[in-house]
C-alpha cells in the first residue's frame, strides 16, 4: 500500500508540471489575442491605404478636369469677344452701325494666358470674324 501511495504521489508530481505547462498563462493568452488583433488591423490598414490611393487619384483627375474646364471656358469667352469685336469693326467699316465702335474693338479681351497655355492662337484685331480660333478650341477639347 505504501508502494502504491508513493507511486501515485510520484505520478501526481510528474503530471502536475505537465498539465500546468500545457495550460497557457493569462499573459500568453493576452499575447495571442493581441497578435490576432494586429493581423486584422494590418489587413484593415492595407485596405485603407488602397482606398486613400484611389481617392487621391480621383481627386487629381477632378482637379485636372476642373482646370481644363476653366481654361477652355476663359479662352472660349475671349475668342467670342474677339469675333464680336471683329463683327462690329466690319459693320463700322461698312458704315452700317452709324456710331463707330472702334474704341471698344481696339482693346482685346484679356484671357489671362488661358489660350496660350492651351496652345490656342487668338486672332485679335481682325477686319472680319474668323472661325480659326474656334477650330483650335475644338482641337484642344476633343483632340482632333
Amino acid at each position: 500500500m505504501k508502494r502504491t501511495l508513493v507511486a501515485l504521489l510520484l505520478l501526481a508530481a510528474v503530471l502536475i508540471p505537465i498539465s500546468s505547462a500545457g495550460a497557457a498563462t493569462p499573459e500568453a493568452k493576452q499575447i495571442k489575442i493581441l497578435q490576432k488583433q494586429v493581423k486584422v488591423m494590418q489587413k484593415q490598414v492595407k485596405t485603407l491605404q488602397k482606398q486613400v490611393k484611389t481617392a487621391n487619384t480621383e481627386a487629381m483627375y477632378g482637379y485636372v478636369l476642373g482646370y481644363v474646364n476653366i481654361q477652355a471656358t476663359t479662352c472660349t469667352l475671349a475668342v467670342v469677344a474677339d469675333n464680336f469685336q471683329a463683327t462690329w469693326k466690319a459693320l463700322d467699316t461698312a458704315g452700317i452701325t452709324g456710331t463707330p465702335f472702334t474704341a471698344l474693338a481696339a482693346t482685346p479681351q484679356d484671357d489671362y494666358g488661358a489660350c496660350s497655355d492651351a496652345g490656342i492662337t487668338r486672332q485679335t484685331g481682325l477686319g472680319l470674324p474668323s472661325w480659326t480660333a474656334y477650330d483650335s478650341l475644338m482641337n484642344y477639347l476633343y483632340g482632333t
